[in-house]
């Protein structure tokens, strides 16, 4: 791997949930705190009164495995920088014609006791693209998109202008509040 994680460390005072499953393509480089992303999470889910029990899987990516899955599940051939998908809401597809019958799609069946929340891919490259490679505002936007993304999974939208206020503004309150 060419990534470089800072795991939590046992002797840590904090507990985290281990309910976070944090991934990465092998061909993502750059730097980031594990602890720091958990402890993160794990405020965003207290502010929104997420059931810290709630299972999240994120995955930081690059922009080919971002375009394809953007492509394939909301029809549009680009790479973006963050997807989410939720087990509760249902997304829009934007493409002339959906290439996949989702009703045919069997989710694995979770033994976890805990309720999912859904799944968050990052695109790493594509943040780096739009931030001249400056690590310290891109460790900024990674965790800007992570809450972007739990507010989707959560049921927050963009689709017209009071869902985007209401997004917006419960945003700027976490990010002043955990002072992202």
């Amino acid at each position: 791997h060419y990534f470089k994680r800072i795991p939590c460390s046992t002797n840590n005072r904090l507990k985290f949930m281990t309910n976070i499953n944090l991934d990465y393509d092998k061909n993502v480089d750059i730097d980031f705190n594990e602890c720091e992303l958990i402890s993160l999470v794990t405020n965003i889910f207290n502010y929104l009164k997420i059931p810290s029990d709630t299972e999240l899987n994120i995955l930081l990516s690059d922009n080919k495995t971002i375009k394809e899955l953007n492509s394939r599940y909301r029809g549009l051939n680009e790479a973006t920088d963050v997807l989410s998908f939720s087990y509760t809401y249902e997304g829009k597809y934007y493409g002339n014609k959906q290439q996949i019958d989702t009703d045919n799609i069997n989710f694995p069946k979770s033994n976890l006791i805990t309720s999912q929340l859904g799944d968050l891919i990052i695109s790493v490259e594509y943040i780096k693209n739009q931030n001249t490679n400056d690590l310290k505002i891109i460790n900024k936007e990674i965790k800007k998109l992570l809450l972007h993304g739990i507010l989707h999974l959560s049921g927050f939208d963009h689709e017209n202008n009071e869902e985007t206020k209401i997004m917006n503004e419960t945003a700027n309150s976490i990010i002043k509040q955990l002072k992202i």
